[in-house]
């Protein structure tokens, strides 16, 4: 009937993009004269169900990335042994003539050589990402005494010379890959002894600068704000472990006893500085609280912690009573337990490898699939 108003009708239209979705689209049409809805008459689509669809197909896509790279650290977990939390530990040894470079792993298997020179290698460090090692060499001279810092690939590839001092020993990779610390002296003499002054480098060799000259064998934190190394208040005097800042600043003792020390090395936790004692491992908070005795009938130098700071590895020498070698001992209870022990030859200056990027858990300490998947994510990326 021409006049009389038409209850409000409500159609429903199908819109070409919101139909692809599986959507339909809402049509609202108010009181009209005459039949049926106008074509000015505006759509209005429902936003917050197109949202929802968006959402779940971003969801599934997680969901699946997640699997496939769950099951890339699986089978890394098999392959490289990192289920117990242990790694790698890289080391120095003259099993074969003179010493090069080997790795094994965080249980002492699959023991293999990485370089190969009629020179002396030694003194190994590795990159966050395990991908390369620094270690000090004289393959560049002729005087068996002086000693450069040179990476080489993990797999014994490209041997790169960093620096040419005359003494420089002891490389300490930043956490995040990028720069490198040595201990640098200018007399070969007793220089596993007597600290000279650390050098922090660009891991290319560049940008070399001087933070302290009086200190040696640097330790970084794992968050790389400070380093932990070995300095005498005055000539003569014992070494203690001191801190610094990364850039040298803020110089402070941790330790204050009359135990000669040398080599710290910093928990990846972050809560303790191990360190060799008149010849035996210690422990100390990383605020120079408790210090604790862990090793003593066998001798202990170059400590390294695990990734679960759970362990320290270390050398013992002792050839002539048959157990120079690689052994760990449990930080809690002091059990020692050997990982690798020839009498007939020295291995030596283990390094752990530890990657920032390694989650912990609480309970037990051991690396998590957080952690790998961290890792393998930066990769990707």
């Amino acid at each position: 009937m021409v006049g009389s108003a038409h209850p409000t009708v409500l159609t429903l239209e199908r819109d070409r993009k919101a139909s692809a979705l599986g959507m339909r689209k809402l049509t609202v049409c108010g009181t009209k004269t005459g039949g049926g809805c106008p074509e000015s008459c505006e759509p209005k689509v429902d936003l917050d169900m197109i949202q929802v669809v968006k959402m779940s197909f971003k969801v599934g896509r997680l969901f699946t990335t997640v699997f496939v790279i769950s099951l890339f650290i699986l089978i890394d977990i098999a392959e490289n042994g990192y289920a117990d939390g242990r790694t790698k530990i890289a080391f120095s040894s003259n099993r074969d003539g003179n010493y090069e470079i080997y790795v094994m792993d965080g249980d002492g298997n699959n023991q293999r050589r990485v370089t190969v020179h009629p020179r002396v290698d030694e003194y190994p460090s590795w990159s966050p990402d395990g991908k390369k090692i620094a270690f000090a060499s004289n393959r560049n001279n002729v005087n068996k005494g002086h000693r450069q810092i040179w990476v080489i690939d993990a797999d014994g590839k490209n041997p790169i010379r960093l620096t040419d001092g005359v003494v420089d020993t002891y490389p300490d990779w930043s956490p995040d890959g990028t720069k490198i610390l040595y201990d640098a002296h200018l007399v070969p003499e007793d220089h596993d002894l007597a600290p000279g002054g650390i050098i922090l480098m660009d891991a290319d060799g560049k940008d070399k600068r001087l933070l302290t000259p009086n200190g040696g064998h640097p330790s970084w934190s794992p968050d790389g704000k400070r380093i932990a190394f070995i300095a005498a208040r005055n000539a003569g005097d014992d070494h203690h472990i001191y801190l610094m800042d990364a850039d040298g600043r803020n110089r402070t003792q941790l330790t204050h006893d009359f135990v000669h020390k040398r080599f710290p090395s910093w928990s990846p936790d972050g809560k303790r500085i191990a360190y060799v004692g008149e010849n035996v491992i210690w422990v100390v908070d990383s605020d120079g609280e408790n210090p604790r005795q862990l090793t003593g009938l066998v001798t202990g130098e170059h400590p390294t912690w695990s990734p679960d700071s759970e362990f320290i590895a270390f050398h013992s020498f002792g050839k002539d009573r048959g157990i120079s070698g690689i052994y760990t001992v449990d930080v809690t209870d002091g059990a020692i337990a050997a990982l690798q022990v020839d009498p007939a030859f020295f291995s030596l200056d283990p390094d752990w490898l530890y990657s920032e990027g390694l989650s912990v858990s609480p309970e037990g300490g051991r690396i998590t699939m957080w952690g790998r998947l961290k890792n393998l994510v930066s990769d990707l990326r």
